[in-house]
Parts: C-alpha cells; sequence; structure tokens
C-alpha cells in the first residue's frame, strides 16, 4: 500500500478535473465546450469547499451557494491555453440560478488575469442574478455571451465564479457549461 502522501501532489490536479467530468446533459451548443460542472463529483475530493451544498440544487444533489457566510463559490479557473487549443474570442457561460429572496445583487463572473503579472485583471464581465433570475425562490435557466479582447495569451488565466456581492438573501448555481468560439 502507497503512503498517503504519494497522492497529495496529484490530488490538487484530480480535484480540478473531477470538477470538470460530470456527464453534461445534451443541449445545443455552438463552439466547443470548455467544461461542464453539476457539481455531483466535488465532495471529498479534496479540501472542504464551504460553497458546495446539498440545500438547494437543480439537479442531483449538490450545488454551489454564496450568501453573508460565503463571498465567493468554488469556480473554474485554468489557463487559457489549457482550456481551449484554439484562440477564444467568445465565451458563452450557462447554467441554471436561484435566488432565494428579491435582492438580486449576487453576480457570476468571468474574469482573464495575467499570473505572471501578480495577477493583474485584464478581463472581468458579470452576469448580474437579477437581470436573469426574475422569481426569487425558483431555478431559472441563466446564459450570456462573453466577448474577450484581442491580445489574450494562452498564459492568461479564465476564472468562473459565482460571487455573493451584496445579496442579503442565499443565492446558488448548478448545471453550468462553459463553451468556446
Amino acid at each position: 500500500m502507497l503512503p498517503l502522501s504519494v497522492f497529495r501532489p496529484a490530488g490538487a490536479a484530480l480535484l480540478l478535473g473531477l470538477t470538470a467530468c460530470s456527464t453534461a446533459p445534451a443541449t445545443e451548443e455552438t463552439g466547443h465546450r470548455v467544461t461542464y460542472n453539476d457539481f455531483e463529483a466535488v465532495d471529498g475530493w479534496g479540501p472542504a469547499v464551504p460553497s458546495l451544498t446539498t440545500e438547494k440544487a437543480h439537479s442531483g444533489r449538490f450545488a454551489v451557494k454564496v450568501d453573508n457566510a460565503v463571498e465567493y463559490s468554488l469556480g473554474y479557473a485554468n489557463l487559457l491555453g489549457k482550456a481551449s487549443t484554439a484562440r477564444m474570442r467568445k465565451l458563452t457561460v450557462r447554467g441554471w440560478a436561484r435566488r432565494e429572496g428579491p435582492d438580486g445583487s449576487a453576480t457570476l463572473v468571468v474574469q482573464v488575469t495575467d499570473p505572471a503579472q501578480g495577477n493583474q485583471q485584464l478581463y472581468w464581465e458579470p452576469l448580474h442574478f437579477a437581470e436573469q433570475v426574475k422569481t426569487p425562490g425558483q431555478w431559472e435557466q441563466i446564459s450570456k455571451e462573453y466577448t474577450l479582447p484581442a491580445g489574450l495569451q494562452a498564459s492568461h488565466e479564465l476564472k468562473v465564479y459565482l460571487w455573493r456581492n451584496s445579496a442579503a438573501q442565499p443565492a446558488y448555481l448548478d448545471d453550468l457549461t462553459i463553451t468556446a468560439e
């Protein structure tokens, strides 16, 4: 039997890989899929994730949640060159979202940073829940197309995450798909 320490270095990479390994439902997508996550394969892989919850889920048992105690959810983070072999000009982010109260300030963020420059922000664009999640207490499909700026490099990092912003009530995200063109 191998000592547990043998598995630790690979554990972080495995966690990132498994978070994108769930079977995605069939959808009409343009471009190629960068990732899909229904958050079912995350539990138990790596350290505890405060935003992972079984309180509410669109499909399966798990979703991610932000609230007064959790400012940012588990998110997708990968170098652009690893996320796609071709230069990404546009991203489409789709998922299912839910907010529990009339305050709709929770925000799904698409961000690109430059790790070589201290994570300097190169791109930041929100999808405000209030714009697409009209009925509190119900799951609604959200979608937004993001046009990425020219000049992004394969070494820049793409991040997609849910931010509480100033939401007073919990907000949830599930079944997230990111596609690129």
